[in-house]
């Protein structure tokens, strides 16, 4: 067996080409295996294995940063190749199969990944070690939200002496909101061992993550495996045609010392390089957006210009217009993306823009690049302006562009064009629905999953071209909050909303989930101090019961610490703020300033473990850089006052050192014992952020 080291992670290969992926020296049971490191099926026939009937191993090349393995199936006439690169403490795996043959091979599985050897070795197997598994339930205004399960709850146990008895648990997403019930991550520790492997995959289109046990009590395996082309989970399949080639998605894998959080800090740096787009300072911008718990996409001009003057005073350096401001040529809705002239007939968006780069603040407006409606001008061209299945459009009247289509990217790149020259250089672009299984007029083939990944490909493109021919432009993904935020899409944006939550004690729950699923520095996070509800949002007036209410500054200041542990998001009316609310405002705003730049080089850390939504409790996230800790403390609806004490001992080198402290409230106090933390914070819903030397 041959063994590649990078890092702290082993890739470790057998005769065969069976590779292993675990921590750096680790003792692991390796059982004679004939499953490749992929999974490759034909139309009516098994899965292929290494084998001389099957694929034969054909050779390794290592390359700069990992290696390249071959093998080859001379009976079927494929050829696949599958190339692990290694950066960051992370291995991606890409698979590539090439039609060798005469024939048209009809695939019906090809998979991202395969690893096994999971929580093993030391004589002791995985199921009688001390293993949890953690996966992330992701779902609307309720995103991040981790549960940890031993192999048995999820019915994964040997029963048999069989070697081929085999269980599997499987989290999965079918249609274009990837993110949309699970992210596609799992994270295996095994804590008697004190190591922690995880597999995560990408890609806004269908996808599986699946756990597996199997080899009975004589062979004992755990295993991970991940796939976005698969007959079962979304109906793919694909016809490869003598002398094409076919690429998996791209999956990242790691296997190191430690457990949930080293997991989080492989991840976090290797996002971050892997990112292709980021910020010119390197740092993130204090963003002001109008629609959450604000005006809520009443757009008119003179709610927009107050609240920009507000913005620009407590130190805003982006406003971003939000949703509402678009109707088509002829009638309200969306794809024509032209202004809605009862809004602004009289003062323009351009005016607009103006107005708010007069302030210092960097103009912004929402799109929803995929989204249109049947009254727009730009789908009437053409049938193929819109994905198609069964010869209708996919979602009726609220279809989506066909990013393969020219005119479509022609058509939105003057749009974009028009803004950009009047000024506008952030864009938030929205996706609000799901394509569910997929389209079949966007390729030459008839499976609506394969079309799903064509238009994806095609969408990842056209976002591309848009900082081409736009040098300046800074954006942010958002999928109704987080439901289309895989990697492979947010590696293109600046900025990944984290959530569209609106009360504001729910989202120190998502915030810290999310710092698995994406770098801290790209989680726009929102804060929203004076807030209006939803449901009051036409008929809201700042009564003497609502400023008594926000009188002693704590869900002010609660709500400016969350947003301080990302990039911060600021929205609510705070044009109407009063004096005392305010200054906490702009003391948040000038307190995260001086933090930011250690934002980008920090990843998570969570000394009371994480806090799950609608939980009473009182809970911590830190973001540990190479010189600082910055600490959030929250005390969220327990009803009472807190005294909290935080063990830090195993991040810092030295005893506390206190640097800097938000927000100065009665009842809120922090102080040091050595390596401990002692925090105290008042009954209502109310938070700190410290700043603490390393």
């Amino acid at each position: 067996m041959k063994t590649y080291t990078y890092n702290k992670t082993e890739i470790r290969i057998a005769e065969n080409g069976k590779f292993y992926i675990c921590p750096k020296g680790a003792d692991i049971d390796i059982f004679p295996s004939e499953r490749a490191n992929f999974e490759i099926k034909l139309f009516g026939e098994r899965q292929l294995n290494l084998s001389d009937d099957d694929f034969v191993f054909t050779g390794c090349k290592e390359t700069k940063s990992g290696v390249v393995l071959s093998y080859t199936n001379k009976r079927e006439g494929l050829e696949v190749t599958v190339c692990l690169d290694a950066s960051e403490g992370v291995i991606t795996q890409t698979n590539t199969v090439k039609n060798i043959g005469d024939e048209i091979v009809k695939l019906t599985s090809f998979s991202s990944a395969y690893i096994e050897g999971i929580a093993s070795g030391e004589g002791k197997p995985w199921y009688d070690r001390d293993v949890c598994i953690h996966i992330c339930y992701n779902k609307w205004q309720s995103e991040g939200q981790w549960e940890s399960f031993s192999p048995r709850q999820l019915g994964l146990q040997p029963a048999t002496s069989h070697n081929w008895e085999r269980e599997s648990y499987k989290i999965n997403s079918v249609g274009s909101w990837s993110t949309g019930i699970y992210y596609p991550l799992v994270i295996v520790v095994d804590k008697e061992a004190g190591a922690v492997w995880f597999l995560e995959t990408e890609g806004a289109h269908n996808w599986f993550i699946k756990l597996a046990s199997y080899g009975g009590y004589n062979e004992p395996n755990l295993s991970l495996e991940a796939s976005s082309c698969d007959e079962t989970n979304g109906g793919w399949y694909y016809d490869l045609i003598p002398g094409e080639e076919y690429s998996t998605e791209r999956v990242m894998m790691g296997a190191v010392d430690g457990g949930f959080e080293e997991a989080a800090e492989c991840l976090n740096r290797f996002k971050r390089c892997d990112a292709t787009v980021g910020y010119s300072k390197k740092r993130p911008y204090v963003i002001f957006n109008d629609y959450m718990d604000c005006i809520w996409s009443m757009q008119e001009p003179e709610r927009i210009i107050p609240l920009a003057e507000a913005a620009a005073k407590v130190g805003c350096e982006i406003f971003c217009i939000d949703g509402g401001w678009y109707q088509n040529k002829g009638a309200l809705g969306l794809g024509d993306w032209v202004p809605k002239e009862q809004y602004y007939s009289q003062t323009t968006l351009g005016d607009l823009a103006k107005k708010i780069s007069k302030l210092g603040l960097i103009p912004g407006i929402w799109f929803e690049f995929d989204a249109n409606t049947d009254t727009s001008y730009v789908r009437s061209l053409n049938d193929d302006m819109v994905i198609r299945r069964y010869d209708k459009a996919v979602g009726g009247e609220r279809s989506f562009y066909n990013f393969k289509n020219p005119k479509v990217r022609e058509h939105l790149i003057s749009r974009v064009e028009e803004f950009y020259n009047m000024g506008y250089r952030f864009i938030k672009n929205d996706y609000n629905k799901s394509i569910g299984i997929g389209c079949t007029n966007n390729y030459d083939g008839e499976s609506p999953a394969q079309g799903a990944i064509e238009n994806a490909n095609a969408f990842y493109d056209f976002i591309d071209e848009l900082y081409r021919r736009f040098p300046e432009l800074i954006m942010e993904n958002c999928g109704s909050g987080a439901l289309r935020s895989d990697n492979k899409t947010l590696k293109r944006f600046s900025l990944q909303s984290s959530s569209d939550q609106e009360f504001y004690f729910n989202n120190p729950s998502i915030v810290m989930g999310t710092m698995l699923q994406m770098p801290p520095e790209k989680a726009g996070i929102w804060s929203y101090p004076y807030p209006v509800m939803f449901e009051g949002r036409e008929t809201f007036e700042l009564t003497d019961e609502y400023v008594e209410k926000m009188a002693d500054g704590y869900e002010t200041s609660f709500n400016m610490v969350t947003s301080m542990t990302g990039a911060m998001y600021l929205s609510g009316r705070i044009d109407l703020c009063d004096e005392k609310n305010f200054k906490l405002v702009k003391d948040g705003v000038d307190f995260y300033k001086n933090i930011r730049d250690s934002i980008s080089n920090s990843y998570p850390i969570f000394p009371l473990g994480l806090c799950r939504i609608n939980k009473k409790c009182t809970t911590a996230l830190g973001l540990l850089s190479d010189k600082k800790l910055l600490l959030a403390v929250w005390n969220i609806n327990t009803g009472k006052e807190a005294e909290i004490k935080i063990d830090l001992s195993k991040y810092l080198y030295n005893d506390i050192c206190i640097s800097g402290i938000y927000p100065q409230l009665d009842g809120v106090k922090a102080r040091a014992d050595k390596k401990e933390l002692i925090v105290n914070l008042p009954s209502e819903n109310s938070a700190i952020m410290l700043e603490i030397e390393k």
